[in-house]
């Protein structure tokens, strides 16, 4: 689960941060300067690292301090969203300020612990507390935000539909705590520095060159890599369980919060084993695809591609086979008369050696492109963006 510093800690860093001042930054948030000088210390006790250094002009940031900085104020703007995802329209700044400031460490914990978790039960036992005690300071957040976050559930309590939003981005604003421990190398142990989520068809040998060569001068750098469907990774991509997507883009992203990076356009194709009778055909007739199965995607962008270039060519393909499994599908093209449709990487850069392009049929469908996709709001590590200027290189020199 991510570690949060004491949110008054961080509130307290943060304004020290912005104006220089130990001063400036207590008549702000109002407090003495002994006290300021207190949360400052208790910070950097808990962090184990020194964030600022204090002279008579003023006081400094460290190194480390100012990648803390950084994303210290990141996480503070993100809790701001949270408490924007659930706030009426028109509601003052002054309001949505006055709640983020009364936000407390243990509201914060409480509603992480329920969302990794999943409900009360499970959350309690991961904090050893009693459920009593994990959910009164849940309550004591709802009054504040004057909105349910959770409900009962046989016994449990788990998150309302607004509750689940609301923890989304807590959880996205934790994250930045942890990016700036990893960059100033007080990350914990066994924590994933990059997660990828790979779809179906996405060029696998781009991604493990790009991989190879990220990883050659950052040896202690740890990479998941997860895969699924489009739907499915991009559910979890904001929900921050995974960094970037790498595979079809859709362009645009189904959801405003979501940014896509272009790499090489990756156009559908129909593909045949090679010395299947329609490989040599220069321009492929209807009549010559009469008797020819397709294997059908069960569902997803490939169906749809399939479906549109069944009906321009009226088309009525015995369809034995539905499958979104890439391996069967390669297997049985490769042992059969079957046709698919796949993408133009799939064969030229993974090496499906047994696998070739019908160029003589064109698939009907818009541009289709290779690329990232990430969070809008994302700033990677600096090997995370290492990472991706890799990939792009790797790109560029295939297409090359």
């Amino acid at each position: 689960m991510e570690h949060i510093p004491d949110l008054r800690r961080l509130r307290a860093f943060h304004e020290v941060a912005r104006s220089g001042s130990l001063v400036m930054a207590a008549t702000t948030l109002r407090i003495s300067q002994p006290a300021m000088t207190y949360l400052i210390n208790q910070l950097e006790a808990d962090l184990g690292i020194k964030l600022v250094v204090r002279g008579t002009t003023g006081t400094a940031l460290t190194g480390t301090g100012s990648i803390f900085a950084k994303r210290a104020e990141r996480c503070l703007e993100k809790i701001s969203e949270a408490v924007e995802s659930l706030l009426a329209d028109g509601t003052s700044t002054r309001r949505r300020q006055a709640i983020v400031s009364k936000m407390s460490g243990t509201q914060y914990r409480a509603i992480l612990a329920l969302w990794h978790e999943g409900d009360s039960m499970a959350a309690s036992r991961s904090l050893d507390v009693s459920q009593q005690s994990l959910l009164r300071p849940v309550r004591e957040l709802e009054k504040l935000l004057a909105t349910k976050l959770v409900r009962p559930l046989g016994g449990r309590v788990i998150f309302t539909e607004a509750g689940h939003e609301f923890a989304r981005h807590l959880v996205l604003a934790g994250q930045e705590i942890g990016s700036a421990l990893e960059e100033i190398g007080r990350g914990p142990t066994g924590q994933r520095n990059l997660r990828i989520g790979a779809l179906v068809l996405s060029p696998r040998l781009i991604l493990a060159e790009a991989l190879d060569e990220a990883l050659r001068f950052a040896p202690r750098q740890t990479v998941e890599i997860v895969e699924g469907s489009y739907e499915e990774l991009v559910v979890r991509l904001r929900n921050g369980s995974i960094d970037v997507i790498f595979g079809a883009l859709r362009a645009p992203p189904p959801f405003a919060d979501l940014a896509e990076m272009p790499l090489q356009k990756d156009p559908y194709i129909v593909v045949c084993r090679r010395g299947h009778p329609l490989a040599p055909l220069k321009r492929i007739k209807a009549k010559d695809l009469s008797k020819c199965d397709f294997i059908f995607p069960t569902e997803g962008l490939r169906r749809e591609v399939l479906d549109a270039l069944v009906q321009r060519w009226k088309l009525s393909p015995p369809s034995q086979i539905y499958s979104n499994w890439l391996p069967t599908v390669v297997a049985m093209v490769r042992s059969s008369d079957r046709l698919a449709v796949l993408s133009r990487w799939h064969i030229e850069s993974d090496e499906s050696a047994d696998l070739q392009a019908l160029d003589g049929l064109p698939v009907p469908h818009e541009p289709r492109y290779v690329g990232l996709t990430s969070r809008a709001s994302w700033l990677p590590t600096p090997f995370q963006q290492h990472f991706m200027d890799v990939l792009t290189q790797v790109v560029q020199a295939r297409a090359a």
